[in-house]
């Protein structure tokens, strides 16, 4: 066996390109910190592993070192690794010591006031370090914390490049406003918001420029940090804004040493989204058209001949070319065959022509260095990112430095300056692309024959062949969304910049003062393009313009917006130690204020030439012209400021009793005079049972913590003004003495007592270790209760406003969440490693205010249930009589008469609610030598959406004068939805023939067969949307990275440190029953993408 070893390691040697020479004894033994020997310990030479050995069962080894090789790394399974300098000479009988890790309980915390570990505290917080996301494809800051903490929901709202997530911390606690968390960077809280958007916003794709919110500027590379403060035990120190949880990231700084330089870079392959809708493809809809034509409009058409009373449905491009409209005016019926089977023969895939394979990629460069005077780190980075829709482009350039001076020892100076520009480039269509690309016809054409763009015969023909006789007023060449998306364009671009400083100036051995001073400054800029010969440009046009027909004419709209904040905080810091007893205290004071400006204006008759633009003459009176150009600009500003004043104390008694406290008063310029102070506080204990000598006696747990906190926070609810606001309707004007002024109204009443929304924080957690912290677990459970909620109420006519805020909800947040990390293999050459996170959310809302007494599928603030109650009809399938959807009456429900039937009141039921309950994520990590391969993935369970895509096409469109219309359930029986494209199952429709067993109901034309369904059957849309419902629980691989790094005797030969390559595949396999194209972004909207990633990470 020796000798096979030898053999081995000689061919390694070999392999790795090392000659033999000189070598060097290095000898000795392992021990543990109570001094017995640790069996299995790896000795191995740094950068060759190849080349090492293993402790036997009293620790003892012997290791002969290769010439050149100056460094031995010492390992065992759950211990902190050393590494031994032997300084080119041999070493005998050394005596090594290993300490036992203790991860979870060691882990360094930054709460932006201090540092701390996380055995110091009794709050609950999460903890990310830069080496759980290292070699991963790095697209955004928040997209870090998806599924990596639990209690921690990242929601992606779009795949669009460069948004941002929707992060929420331990449900939501308000109404109205934002339940954001708090995002401080570098000890600096940010004054901007991330993303708020509901489901419907997200489904309707209205995220537009939301990738300039929250901390998108920021470079994931540049982050050393991210500690989630979850509870008010660890948040409460920030007060009146720490009610949705705090964030804290810390960014890198240098340290002493030479100077070092490291470069890496991301290339990504993004996939366009898989077209897995079941879409009917031309075939199909051809047959689909012809049957519903024979069934609803051939004998009509053909009494039309002769009674021209008689109106009959023109549905699709086989209704248009049978009933002879336009072009096919004449045809006999063998044309008409010959031409609709030559459209069947060819199928367009609209998402493949308007998607695309997209190409991005990211690179970041730093240095760093130091000495321990001063010590520097500057970086630069560059993201590209190619959006998988046509036109839409995303680059973000960063500047990161930082300079930290020590001139004395007691002083400290840490100056930082962040510099980002971020600019998204996205197509502008009135269309909205991804609904276009699931509702146009698939027998349609992208271009002519000549290559010119061909226009669609069927999005907007609709009305037009039924009843309404007026044609969509659009280019004299048609439309085609291709043309849209290629000339019409949205263009932002965000620059910002934080400059910092804060300095730790040491007055006594345990007093110290730490100031800090922040300004920061953001400028945003919105240019949207309208190129004249476009749609979007004909449904742009002015009023009274005597060319509305036929005008040529685009615009630009602008928007330019300044936002500046400063933040200016001073403390004392007061540390000192009794026997065993230890008292930290800080006290302080913070100022903090912002202003935006935002100026917006539009131009009409554009030249992106010469940058000229001139109105179009009109013909219309001239007040109402006034009314025209007064609309097309504006300008708005707020400001806002605040004052804190703060003080915390940490207790400990030895290594078993922690006692933390904080309080904290925040006055706010956002409320009325009344309650414009708001004071919080919190209170925490941890014992530390596995350091109590009874507990050290046995060997299963290494650490046992016990953990309870109570907190009071706030927040600021910015949606809601407590003064008189001024509204200027841009279309009401009054006349006086010839002169025009325009009208002004006060919707909100003011409210003096407006105030503070407040949370109430409780929780009891435990964190244990078993098996030298081979397994850790932690659990907690939490109560939070958040009172004066603000709400909007509706006020009498008689007071001369519409609605005020009050204070008048309250909420309330329970929960469990568990987090299992273990360390399943750890050996010389291999390491496995895995993570499990879970968290279960009960929200409910306690007491509620509404503006009216009516409770409707889409309030989601119902007492008694949770925030985003889903309240409507208990779908029970298709009636085999009427062929109407079935809904469940109420146990409670009257039916004394047929009408009683109709009425909505006795279908509602609770049906789930659209957030996710049960959330969570997971890790699988295995190295062998120097290779590594991480798995993470990501899941959401119990919510639902309504995902009604509303079909371009409806019995709406097509209006008949003077005939009155039978009611339609859904779009499901609307005969004129079926214009547009459908599924391919929407074939199994109940008839009178086929009365069971399918998926749709019966189809009906509202202008035809009068069957008055509404007397007898629930038509009302809050019921019937039950129907739309879909569960949106998901399971998501979200990343399989795979590394390799160079082994140090290569990289020494080049005078290199690190050469590491990485391949991920992202987003590839998700598991879910929902059948769009995206869970996490359901509807016809961006979803996220699935990409592939290569990447190669240098150290010099």
């Amino acid at each position: 066996m020796k000798s096979l070893r030898t053999l081995i390691s000689l061919l390694l040697a070999l392999l790795f390109g090392a000659t033999a020479g000189a070598q060097t004894l290095f000898s000795g033994r392992v021990v543990d910190s109570d001094g017995l020997g640790v069996i299995g310990a790896g000795v191995v030479c740094s950068g060759r592993p190849d080349r090492g050995t293993v402790c036997d069962e009293d620790g003892s080894f012997r290791l002969e070192v290769p010439k050149g090789i100056s460094k031995v790394e010492i390992s065992a399974l759950g211990m902190q690794s050393v590494v031994y300098d032997l300084e080119n000479s041999a070493v005998k009988d050394a005596l090594i010591v290993l300490e036992y890790e203790s991860t979870m309980l060691d882990q360094v915390v930054v709460t932006g006031y201090a540092q701390t570990t996380v055995k110091r505290i009794t709050g609950s917080v999460g903890i990310l370090s830069s080496d759980s996301f290292k070699d991963k494809p790095l697209a955004s800051v928040s997209s870090l914390m998806q599924g990596e903490v639990a209690g921690v929901q990242v929601q992606a709202v779009s795949g669009q490049p460069g948004t941002q997530s929707r992060i929420r911390i331990r449900g939501t606690n308000n109404l109205s406003g934002s339940s954001n968390p708090l995002w401080v960077v570098d000890g600096v809280p940010l004054q901007n918001e991330s993303p708020n958007l509901s489901s419907e916003e997200m489904a309707a794709g209205a995220f537009d420029n939301i990738f300039i919110s929250g901390i998108g500027g920021i470079n994931p590379n540049d982050i050393e940090s991210i500690t989630i403060l979850k509870d008010a035990a660890a948040a409460a120190i920030y007060g009146s804004r720490a009610a949705n949880g705090v964030i804290v990231v810390t960014t890198k700084r240098g340290s002493e040493g030479r100077l070092k330089l490291s470069y890496s870079n991301n290339f990504t392959w993004s996939f366009r989204p898989q077209r897995n809708l079941e879409l009917m493809d031309s075939g199909e809809k051809i047959a689909w058209e012809q049957e519903l034509w024979d069934e609803f409009a051939a004998d009509r058409y053909a009494a039309a001949q002769s009674d021209n009373t008689v109106i009959y449905p023109v549905v699709g491009i086989v209704g248009q070319v049978r009933a002879g409209c336009g072009q096919f005016a004449g045809w006999d019926k063998a044309r008409q065959d010959a031409y609709l089977q030559e459209l069947a023969s060819s199928t367009t895939d609209w998402y493949g022509e308007l998607f695309r394979n997209a190409f991005s990629h990211n690179h970041h460069l730093s240095l760093s260095g130091g000495s321990d005077k001063a010590a520097y780190y500057i970086s630069l980075g560059y993201n590209d990112d190619n959006g998988m829709l046509i036109n839409n482009r995303y680059q973000r350039y960063n500047v990161n430095s930082s300079l930290t001076l020590t001139p004395a020892r007691w002083i400290k100076l840490d100056i930082g300056n962040d510099f980002s520009r971020q600019s998204s480039k996205s197509p502008d269509s009135y269309v909205d692309a991804f609904k276009y690309a699931y509702f146009a016809n698939p027998y349609e054409k992208v271009r002519n024959e000549d290559g010119s763009w061909a226009a669609d015969n069927t999005y907007f023909s609709l009305g037009y062949y039924n009843g309404r006789g007026v044609e969509e007023v659009m280019p004299l060449d048609g439309f085609n969304i291709l043309k849209e998306l290629e000339l019409n364009s949205t263009t932002t671009v965000n620059v910002s910049n934080t400059l910092r400083a804060q300095a730790d100036i040491r007055i006594l051995e345990v007093l110290k003062f730490v100031g800090l001073l922040s300004w920061s400054y953001s400028d945003n800029s919105t240019d949207k393009i309208v190129d004249a010969s476009t749609y979007t440009a004909f449904r742009d046009r002015l009023g009274y313009d005597d060319k509305s027909q036929t005008k040529l004419y685009g615009s630009i709209t602008q928007n330019r917006g300044k936002r500046s904040s400063y933040v200016a905080r001073g403390h004392f810091a007061w540390n000192q130690s009794f026997g065993r007893h230890t008292l930290n205290v800080i006290a302080g004071a913070e100022l903090r204020g912002s202003d935006s400006n935002t100026v917006y204006s539009k131009r009409y008759n554009y030249n992106p030439i010469t940058g000229t633009s001139s109105m179009p003459s009109i013909s219309g009176p001239t007040d109402e012209w006034v009314k025209e150009v007064e609309r097309l600009s504006g300008e708005y500003f707020t400001r806002s400021r605040y004052a804190s004043f703060y003080a915390s104390a940490d207790y400990f008694l030895g290594k078993t009793i922690v006692l933390n406290a904080s309080v904290r008063t925040d006055g706010s310029s956002n409320f009325g005079s009344e309650r414009q102070f708001n004071p919080t506080w919190s209170a925490g204990a941890a014992w530390h049972l596995g350091e109590e000598k009874w507990m050290q006696r046995q060997r299963v747990l290494s650490h046992a913590t016990l953990r309870a906190a109570y907190g009071f926070t706030g927040d600021v609810n910015t949606s809601a003004p407590h003064y008189l606001v001024m509204q200027y309707a841009l279309q009401e004007y009054r006349y006086v003495n010839g002169k025009s002024y325009m009208m002004g109204s006060i919707p909100t009443a003011p409210n003096p007592d407006l105030g503070w929304e407040k949370t109430r924080d409780a929780k009891l957690g435990i964190d244990l270790g078993f098996l030298k912290d081979r397994l850790c677990l932690q659990a907690e459970t939490y109560y939070r209760l958040s009172t004066d909620v603000v709400t909007s109420s509706r006020v009498a006519s008689t007071s001369g406003y519409t609605y005020v805020y009050y204070n008048s909800a309250d909420l309330m947040n329970s929960g469990v969440e568990f987090t299992l990390n273990g360390k399943i293999v750890r050996s010389r050459d291999w390491n496995v490693g895995a993570s499990l996170n879970f968290a279960y959310n009960y929200n409910k809302v306690l007491s509620y205010k509404p503006a009216s007494s009516t409770i409707t599928a889409k309030d989601r603030y119902v007492e008694g249930y949770p925030v985003g109650a889903i309240i409507s009809g208990r779908y029970e399938g298709i009636d085999p009589v009427s062929g109407l959807y079935n809904f469940r009456l109420r146990p409670d429900a009257e039916v004394l008469t047929p009408g009683d039937l109709n009425d909505p009141d006795n279908y509602r039921w609770y049906l789930g609610t659209t957030i996710a309950p049960f959330t969570g994520g997971f890790n699988v990590s295995a190295s062998w030598k120097l290779l590594r391969l991480s798995i993470s993935g990501v899941y959401s369970f119990g919510n639902k959406v309504y995902e009604m895509i509303d079909s371009p096409a409806s019995y709406l469109n097509a209006r008949h004068d003077g005939v009155s219309t039978e009611s339609v359930q859904s779009q499901y029986s609307d005969l004129y939805s079926n214009h547009l494209n459908v599924r391919r199952d929407r074939t199994s429709r109940w008839t009178e023939s086929n009365s069971s067993g399918t998926l749709y109901p019966r189809i009906y034309d509202c202008y035809g067969t009068r069957y008055n369904f509404a007397q007898t059957n629930p038509m009302d849309w809050n019921i019937v949307n039950a129907i739309y419902l879909k569960d949106v629980s998901y399971l998501r691989i979200k990343s399989i990275v795979l590394s390799c790094e160079l082994p140090q005797a290569w990289l020494e030969k080049i005078r290199m440190e690190k050469i590491c390559f990485n391949l991920s595949l992202n987003n590839m396999i998700t598991i879910s029953s929902y059948d769009g194209m995206d869970p996490e972004v359901p509807g016809a909207t961006y979803p996220t993408t699935r990409s592939v990633s290569l990447g190669v990470s240098l150290g010099f």
